[in-house]
């Protein structure tokens, strides 16, 4: 799952329309979390401009570690 760039202040904006925590809008940008609240809020990033990337791949001794 890709991580979702937004601006400033869209967390904090997007955790007051959900009624959740800063940490669960967070978490779920980051594509840490599945279910309905997730994609709810996912939708409202790229709705509200956000940007959605792939995960950095990191390679450290041959083995790949995704951040």
């Amino acid at each position: 799952m890709k991580r979702i760039l937004v601006e400033r202040g869209e967390t904090s904006r997007m955790g007051r329309l959900f009624e959740v925590t800063d940490q669960t809008v967070r978490n779920a940008l980051r594509g840490r979390t599945l279910g309905d609240m997730t994609e709810r809020i996912r939708a409202e990033a790229l709705r509200a401009g956000g940007v959605a990337v792939p995960k950095r791949r990191l390679r450290k001794d041959g083995n790949t570690i995704n951040v």
